[in-house]
């Protein structure tokens, strides 16, 4: 039996939520997919873990995710190892690190295993049978462009991103500051970086706004960056003042829009790519073609467009229904 095994990227540690889909898990012919979170407890990768869940449910695939509790590249290789070991049909991941995952995700293709990437590929293209992403530089460049209508054109803006050297991160930054580009009396003051700590970001933001009485606008590229330049700017007293556009979302990101901590929301639609995860899956199986890249789409949200039903679609969620 062929295991597909699906990877996301990964946070670290072993905490591991799993979740069967199949009303006959575990009996003789069903196809398995598992699916490698790149950190668990992340609003993003539970949404993806919800879609795959409800396809395969659809479909009478067994699937389960999970994922380390901290975003660490030797945990999630350990969950690869294990995952390879128990043998499933297919493996859906979201790596942590596009290098370093290649030695692990090299050794499950390898074991006949097909490697189905969640919002990232590997340098090297010959691993993976697909990736599911959204375009990280048109997201970056959405967020430029709301933060300079926001601004009308004027004002001082920094991001706060991960670590430097993150593809996706360094792709946000620099879509967004193709849209700033657009409207010349914004000047970009550059990235600040984080290590996807909440509190640290939150410090920077908050430090940053103190001293700097001609900032106007901060760009959140993660959750955990948005929810911390909200933190930051409350705590510096000028919540409405300077502008937060963030990446992604969450529930304190979204009581956060609804209440004018954050102005507008990048938000991709992870839903959609754990479906499409499933169904490439068994396309694989069927031995049928499936494009190296597929595309996943983006809604801008905004207190005023929240409540409509196509954003609603794309907010993430940390229960399935």
């Amino acid at each position: 039996m062929r295991k597909v095994l699906v990877l996301a990227a990964a946070l670290p540690l072993l905490l591991t939520a799993a979740c069967s889909s199949s009303d006959d898990s575990g009996s003789s012919g069903t196809r398995k997919v598992v699916y490698i979170q790149g950190m668990s407890g992340i609003p993003f990768y539970q949404t993806v873990a919800c879609g795959a869940t409800e396809q395969a449910k659809q479909d009478g695939v067994e699937f389960s995710y999970q994922g380390a509790s901290e975003w660490d590249v030797a945990k999630q290789t350990q969950i690869v190892d294990a995952v390879v070991a128990s043998k499933p049909d297919a493996i859906m991941i979201s790596v942590t690190d596009t290098k370093a995952m290649i030695g692990p995700l090299t050794k499950a293709k390898a074991a006949g295993i097909p490697i189905i990437g969640i919002d990232d590929n590997l340098q090297d293209d010959s691993v993976m049978e697909t990736f599911i992403q959204s375009d990280s530089i048109e997201g970056g460049k959405l967020a430029g462009k709301k933060m300079g209508e926001l601004l009308k054109g004027t004002g001082e803006v920094m991001a706060l991103n991960n670590t430097p050297g993150t593809p996706i991160g360094d792709a946000r930054v620099e879509g967004f500051k193709q849209g700033i580009a657009e409207f010349p009396g914004i000047k970009f003051l550059g990235v600040q970086y984080t290590q996807n700590a909440t509190a640290k970001a939150a410090n920077i933001a908050s430090t940053t706004a103190g001293s700097n009485t001609k900032l106007t606008g901060i760009f959140g590229v993660t959750t955990n960056n948005t929810e911390g330049a909200v933190t930051g700017i409350r705590e510096a007293g000028k919540t409405g003042q300077i502008k937060v556009i963030g990446y992604d979302t969450s529930d304190p990101i979204v009581e956060s829009l609804k209440n004018g901590g954050a102005d507008a929301l990048v938000v991709q639609y992870p839903f959609g790519e754990g479906k499409e995860g499933i169904k490439s899956a068994q396309k694989i199986w069927k031995g049928e073609s499936v494009p190296k890249k597929q595309s996943s789409p983006f809604v801008v949200a905004t207190k005023e467009n929240l409540n409509t039903p196509e954003v609603q679609e794309y907010i993430y969620k940390m229960q399935c229904s």
